[in-house]
């Protein structure tokens, strides 16, 4: 299965430009969104991480996770934004109808979103879902010189 690159909302990139998401110091969560909610998701406009009804059926609690060893790191003229895998594990039942993941910061706003794969799919009970962001992140901020 091969998942899009991560895609940044709009109001986010005004967040982190004004400093209202930190990157650093705020509290990173992810979730897994139906592909009944692709509207919703692929909004570019969205703002809040709340907003997004994400899957919690058979999702071994919690149902949104928080990434492992997140990191902003700066080099050159390129700062990348990256985290440990999440893994999700299936409990209780199959968990139906994945194809988005959505992270966010807890409680405040929706930063990116990635489809997983190109048709909605299951995670059986007993199973796991991990989401290894790409060796770079999930996204790099470019350009300026000095």
């Amino acid at each position: 299965m091969a998942a899009s690159a991560w895609r940044v909302y709009n109001e986010a990139k005004k967040y982190m430009l004004t400093g209202l998401i930190d990157l650093d110091t705020d509290a990173v969560r992810m979730k897994l969104c139906a592909g009944t909610k692709s509207a919703a998701v692929s909004n570019y406009t969205r703002s809040t991480f709340a907003s997004l009804t994400h899957i919690t059926t058979n999702l071994k609690s919690p149902a949104v996770k928080t990434p492992g060893s997140v990191v902003v790191t700066a080099s050159g003229s390129q700062c990348e934004f990256r985290s440990a895998a999440v893994v999700f594990t299936a409990s209780g039942g199959t968990v139906t109808s994945i194809q988005y993941a959505v992270i966010g910061i807890s409680a405040s706003q929706a930063i990116a979103w990635c489809k997983l794969s190109t048709a909605v799919f299951s995670l059986t009970s007993g199973n796991t879902l991990t989401i290894t962001p790409a060796a770079n992140g999930y996204f790099a901020l470019t350009g300026g010189t000095t």
